[in-house]
């Protein structure tokens, strides 16, 4: 029998040490792959990226943008952290509360400054339906990279890393969807964007355990 000293020896022998940032390079590698599948997608069944900003003007695109990106961007470093053992996020998850109360608080004053009977016009837009669907169904592909990427790490807490998973590609998803968005009000961001990340971050924490386990 080998003894467990040797045995470790062995084992150890085999492994070949990860180049610095390799986990990170690797994650990002499936969420662009996924937001460019997203991105394709949304090319043929919308229209051409970008086309809805000669009526929404330049200052509501960026808005929309800097919000998916900030989402996105906090979301994917809490995820890289949920897949590595011995990493707590505890108090960081409240990251993600802050870009949707920036905008939240930008949609509360945009409403009040405008009359009762125009509210429900820049609440609902025209396409709420089609952010929330897109988001939600766009983070599929993304999410699809995630779980690639996951094979390299080692979650310990796979309902958080789901629900994460789950978050980072409805955010990546909300990016590429800012691109084709023709609504302008930030009200409409702070409900139909935020429910759409929402959506896809309950997918995660569904189906993430299952597919995140190592």
């Amino acid at each position: 029998m080998i003894a467990t000293e040797g045995l470790i020896r062995s084992l150890a022998a085999e492994v070949k040490p990860l180049r610095r940032g390799a986990a990170q390079m690797r994650l990002l590698a499936g969420i662009v792959a996924g937001s460019l599948f997203a991105l394709l997608a949304l090319s043929l069944l919308l229209s051409a990226p970008l086309s809805a900003v000669a009526y929404t003007g330049v200052p509501a695109f960026t808005m929309k943008l800097a919000f998916a990106v900030a989402m996105a961007t906090a979301t994917g470093v809490l995820l890289l952290a949920s897949g590595r053992p011995g990493q707590r996020i505890g108090m960081r998850l409240l990251w993600l509360g802050v870009p949707a109360a920036l905008v939240a608080a930008t949609a509360v004053m945009e409403l009040m400054m405008k009359a009762p009977q125009f509210r429900e016009q820049a609440l609902l837009g025209s396409t709420w339906q089609t952010c929330v669907l897109a988001i939600a169904g766009m983070s599929l592909p993304v999410l699809a990279g995630i779980v690639w990427a996951f094979r390299r790490l080692a979650p310990t807490n796979l309902p958080l890393a789901g629900l994460l998973a789950g978050l980072a590609s409805g955010s990546a998803a909300a990016v590429v969807y800012a691109l084709f968005c023709p609504e302008t009000t930030a009200a409409f961001l702070a409900t139909w964007y935020t429910l759409g990340i929402l959506a896809a971050g309950l997918i995660g924490l569904l189906v993430g355990p299952r597919l995140l386990r190592w």
